[in-house]
């Protein structure tokens, strides 16, 4: 009896495993075309790259490296000072906490503390070089800066 019921076992298998891999015809990708610009004016402005605006502000973060149980890590008037020092002016500063990670309470584990600048379009190059990333790439609340001690 066993016997019998394993070729149908594996042509059932089989069956759920190829069904499985397709996908439904309302789920396939749709294939879009190109538009095409009939007006030469209009053909003009969409090959254009769109260049950013330098008086544009954007807010810049990197991690402070302040760890649980022990502090450290930089604070935010040394972050200010390395920006200005490298001809970065920066409009305006806060502390941050980011919310798109978990972080473990564990003594020596990051703490997800993060300093923030607001910074003109044009000084965005230079603080990307010093390490700092674009704001709007993660999830945070500003918080009240703390005091880098353990």
């Amino acid at each position: 009896m066993i016997r019998d019921a394993v070729p149908a076992l594996l042509t059932l298998l089989l069956v759920l495993a190829v069904s499985a891999c397709g996908q439904p015809k309302e789920e396939q990708a749709v294939e879009k075309e190109p538009q095409i610009a009939e007006d030469p004016a209009q053909a003009e402005v969409a090959a254009k790259p769109t260049v950013p605006d330098p008086g544009v502000l954007v807010w810049v973060y990197r991690a402070s490296g302040r760890k649980q149980c022990e502090g450290g890590g930089m604070t935010m008037q040394q972050s200010l000072a390395r920006l200005q020092e490298n001809g970065v002016m920066v409009q305006a500063s806060r502390c941050g906490m980011r919310t798109d990670r978990m972080y473990p309470s564990m003594c020596g584990a990051p703490t997800g503390d993060i300093l923030l600048h607001q910074v003109s379009m044009d000084a965005l190059e230079a603080t990307l070089e010093l390490g700092y990333n674009p704001a709007e790439q993660v999830q945070y609340q500003t918080v009240e800066c703390r005091d880098n001690s353990a």
